[in-house]
């Protein structure tokens, strides 16, 4: 974990707590720049397959946009665990 991945990780996280302390926007407007990085993107799709996830980039895209709105990432897991587990029994119904 070098350095540079601590100020990404830092400026990924820390937004919503630099804008309520008035440190300023220079930390948001990296926050912003990262999330528009097609670069950023892609290496996420690539965890997510290397993970075997099953999600489609859409999917995925659309995980990151809740867990970026302060959804709970334990929460969104459980619900796309179920979600997967509702769609197996239709799934088996069906045939």
């Amino acid at each position: 974990y070098s350095v540079k991945n601590m100020h990404i990780h830092s400026a990924m996280t820390q937004p919503n707590q630099d804008q309520e302390n008035g440190i300023g926007s220079q930390h948001s407007n990296l926050y912003l720049r990262l999330q528009q990085s097609a670069t950023i993107r892609a290496n996420i799709q690539n965890i997510s397959q290397l993970l075997n996830t099953g999600l489609t980039p859409e999917a995925l895209d659309i995980c990151v946009k809740l867990l970026e709105a302060g959804v709970h990432p334990q929460a969104l897991a459980e619900v796309v665990t179920q979600i997967r587990r509702e769609m197996a029994v239709i799934e088996a119904d069906g045939q």
